[in-house]
């Protein structure tokens, strides 16, 4: 999937991350809230601390995630661009009802958002 892939162990959180290209990619899978959040904020502090790059959250194996995840991405968004891909219509109603779609784009696959996050820079 990922170049470099990394995986985690455990259900729910960071299932793989791996460098794509210009940006890194984490996947998350399961339920996210404030039972594991931790690993999705201890595995995005290492990847900030060796990659320079912008930062794609792959949600395609996301069930649900709370405003605990939007609020994660919206502190990373303050260091690195950050893009989404494979956004459910719960985390897509989610982005809307705060306010962070604009802030927070989305894109149909990693190539699309590396495309979309690298020709600005």
């Amino acid at each position: 999937m990922y170049s470099q892939q990394q995986h985690y162990e455990g259900g729910t959180g960071v299932s793989a991350s791996a460098q794509w290209g210009l940006v890194w990619v984490m996947e998350l899978r399961g339920e996210l809230d404030l039972a594991f959040i931790d690993r999705v904020e201890r595995a995005t502090a290492e990847v900030l601390r060796v990659f320079p790059g912008p930062l794609v959250y792959d949600l395609r194996h996301l069930g649900f995630a709370d405003s605990l995840l939007v609020n994660h991405l919206l502190v990373t968004r303050r260091q690195r661009p950050v893009g989404l891909i494979g956004v459910n219509r719960y985390v897509d109603r989610m982005l809307e009802v705060t306010g962070t779609a604009a802030v927070l784009p989305t894109f149909a696959s990693p190539e699309a958002a590396e495309a979309g996050l690298t020709r600005a820079r």
